[in-house]
């Protein structure tokens, strides 16, 4: 089977500027290493070997060095304006492979990728890998019938549609995009136009695995990739003064905290200095 895969990496953290400023959501680190990285060494154990990552020409320096530093095989494919997440897909479909793999690149997964894979090598049509959850209104829902996906249902208030949620992570073919491509006005997103259609169509199915994901374009979900329960993530050459709290928070390097300081889910952004007294309550400082 074709291991290529996709990574969708054009998006940036919006909600978690300042510390995002100017830096693409990807290539943002969590415990010191980049969220790339985190994606592409899980794939690599899962066995996929060719990485193509769809960007922002916006930020095509920072990737390039990215590129020329790695030892991973990867293909930096531009796009030269917004497209969504997936209008450079429908817009050049033609180029890709008739099946293949592709993935949100903002997403920590843990799931047995190859239960996946072995499942899609007889697939009929694209597949969404989903997992479910206890509280299903946080998140749009995949309505089945069996394991075809009839319906999206954003945010349900309750289980009447049951609880399975999309994992960000896909099996695509070409013939199906192709199938709906003339219904679709490019930009275009892959969760709210071509899903949608795809399941309208009866042409998109689901595949259940036990695992969890992090979406970590948010400060909640950043600081939770960093620290387990109550912990924190505290960086090299961090001061602290006396008599400071510190809970479940990220503090970056080279940060000076004072005295008497209360710190709560927050990140604190290098270089920072934080007063003596100061109250940091689940803010990026």
């Amino acid at each position: 089977m074709n291991k290529t895969i996709y990574l969708l990496v054009g998006g940036e953290a919006t909600r978690l500027k300042p510390l995002s400023e100017g830096v693409p959501k990807a290539l943002l680190t969590v415990r010191g290493v980049s969220i790339v990285d985190l994606i592409l060494d899980n794939l690599e154990k899962a066995g996929f070997d060719k990485f193509k990552l769809i960007c922002s020409i916006k930020h095509k320096n920072q990737w390039e060095n990215y590129q020329k530093n790695t030892e991973k095989f990867i293909e930096l494919l531009f796009e030269t304006e917004k497209l969504d997440t997936a209008g450079y897909i429908v817009k050049n479909i033609e180029d890709f492979e008739d099946e293949f793999f592709c993935m949100n690149g903002d997403l920590l997964l843990e799931m047995n990728f190859q239960t996946f894979i072995d499942h899609v090598e007889n697939a009929a049509n694209s597949t969404i890998c989903s997992v479910q959850v206890d509280d299903p209104s946080r998140f749009g829902v995949l309505h089945l019938e069996n394991n075809k996906i009839i319906n999206f249902i954003e945010k349900p208030e309750d289980l009447k549609y049951g609880n399975n949620i999309s994992m960000g992570f896909y099996y695509l073919m070409k013939k199906d995009i192709q199938s709906i491509r003339e219904n679709l006005i490019i930009p275009c997103s892959l969760e709210k136009d071509v899903f949608p259609i795809l399941s309208k169509n009866l042409l998109l199915d689901c595949f259940k695995v036990n695992g969890n994901m992090i979406d970590v374009g948010t400060r909640e979900s950043y600081i939770q990739a960093h620290t387990e329960g109550d912990s924190n993530w505290i960086e090299e050459n961090v001061v602290i003064g006396t008599n400071t709290i510190i809970r479940n928070s990220v503090v970056f390097e080279s940060s000076k905290i004072g005295s008497n300081v209360e710190i709560n889910e927050s990140i604190i952004l290098k270089d920072k200095i934080v007063p003596n007294g100061t109250v940091v309550d689940k803010e990026i400082y």
